[in-house]
């Protein structure tokens, strides 16, 4: 009987634990049934790097070069998973941890329920960095226009506040920068303006230089920009020199004939002409051309060019000599000035004169044109030796003796002596 009851009681126990073990296994297979465990990913988390003042205190920067964000995954509770979000994670790489190979391993820490998830981390698991030495830097700045102002008007004098700028950065940054410019635009504007303009870098080739990693110490430039009238002047221009013999200097031909110049008022009110730098003819037998840079000019103060040209492109034409030889009689000279009505009488009939000239200005050269003439207004009667007067011809030259002789007489003096 009693073999029988210890029998029974440990039947009873047994499947009490396999009760226990069923139960437990139900209890398993519900839970992970209603609650599973499950993964999720996050992709394109950012690392925020701390602790940077190690660096600043060796005057140094950075620049991540691999690892600035990163993808990770979390294991856990479906009901627990589902809840968390990017915000409830911060990802950190802290640069008291650099290593000598410029590497911060990443630290992903989860803000709330931590214990009850698994991180994984993905293939991102250290911040990689190229560290530089920072350097500071005083660039110029330069204030440069865009557009045209109003027709009449120019853009003046530039001025700019600060006209030095400190920046700080990275060596291989800093070191490329040569310039600092501020563009302002002043289309149709007809009066000076003053605006405020944020500054950007160039290079030496006047490339713009990415300032993501420095700082200025402004963070817009203060622009004045002068509005001045402009004028149209002509040019002039002479010779220096004389061409070889048998030969003379033709017409002088340039382009542009104008210019416009800008200034103040009161400065352009007193120019009326350019003058150009003379061309140098001497011994010359043939055309000379030369070209002029408006840049050489000097210009009187406070007087800028205002026009894109700066080339004047000079022609001065050397031509040969031709002769001509032309006889002028009395009856051909017209006497001036005889308020006194003296009677005049030629001695001499006619004067020779040789010309020489280029052959089209010396078919200007005739009686018409020469218009002989002597001019007695200060003569007393008697006899004298006087001076034709010939009207000058463009590019010809006279030589010969001009001189006559004539008798002046008063018009009764015959009669009295009869």
């Amino acid at each position: 009987m009693k073999q029988k009851l210890t029998n029974n009681l440990s039947s009873n126990l047994s499947l009490r634990i396999l009760s226990i073990f069923l139960a437990s296994c139900l209890w398993v297979f519900v839970i992970n049934t209603d609650d599973p465990i499950t993964t999720r990913t996050f992709t394109n988390m950012e690392v925020k790097i701390i602790h940077t003042e190690v660096l600043d205190s060796l005057n140094q920067t950075y620049q991540i070069t691999e690892g600035e964000k990163i993808t990770f995954s979390i294991k856990g509770k479906k009901t627990i998973v589902d809840k968390l979000k990017k915000s409830d994670f911060t990802v950190t790489a802290d640069l008291s941890e650099l290593s000598s190979v410029n590497a911060v391993p990443i630290k992903i820490q989860a803000k709330k329920y931590a214990d009850e998830i698994e991180i994984i981390y993905g293939n991102e698991k250290t911040l990689k960095l190229e560290i530089e030495d920072l350097q500071q830097a005083q660039v110029p700045v330069v204030a440069e226009t865009t557009g045209e102002p109003k027709s009449g008007y120019t853009v003046g004098k530039k001025t700019t506040n600060p006209n030095l700028v400190n920046i700080k950065g990275p060596v291989s940054i800093v070191k490329r920068i040569k310039q600092v410019k501020v563009l302002v635009a002043v289309d149709g504007i007809s009066k000076d303006m003053v605006t405020k303009v944020r500054p950007v870098c160039y290079d030496s080739d006047g490339i713009e230089v990415d300032q993501s990693r420095i700082s200025m110490d402004v963070n817009t430039i203060k622009v004045k920009i002068a509005v001045w009238k402009s004028k149209k002047l002509p040019l002039s221009i002479e010779t220096t020199g004389e061409p070889a013999d048998g030969y003379t200097v033709g017409t002088i031909d340039y382009e542009p004939k104008y210019i416009y110049v800008t200034g103040e008022s009161r400065d352009l009110s007193d120019l009326s002409e350019i003058n150009l730098p003379a061309i140098d003819i001497d011994g010359k037998k043939s055309t000379v051309e030369e070209s002029i840079n408006l840049d050489s000019i000097t210009l009187p103060e406070g007087i800028s060019l205002a026009q894109q040209e700066k080339e004047i492109m000079v022609k001065v034409n050397i031509d040969k000599l031709s002769e001509k030889d032309l006889t002028i009689s009395d009856k051909d000279i017209q006497i001036l000035n005889n308020s006194h009505q003296y009677k005049v009488e030629f001695v001499d009939s006619a004067i020779q004169i040789h010309m020489t000239g280029l052959t089209s200005s010396l078919k200007q050269a005739t009686l018409d044109n020469l218009k002989p003439r002597i001019d007695i207004g200060e003569l007393e009667p008697g006899e004298h030796n006087v001076s034709v007067i010939l009207e000058e011809i463009s590019n010809v030259k006279i030589s010969g003796d001009r001189t006559i002789k004539i008798i002046v007489e008063e018009e009764n003096s015959q009669t009295e002596e009869d």
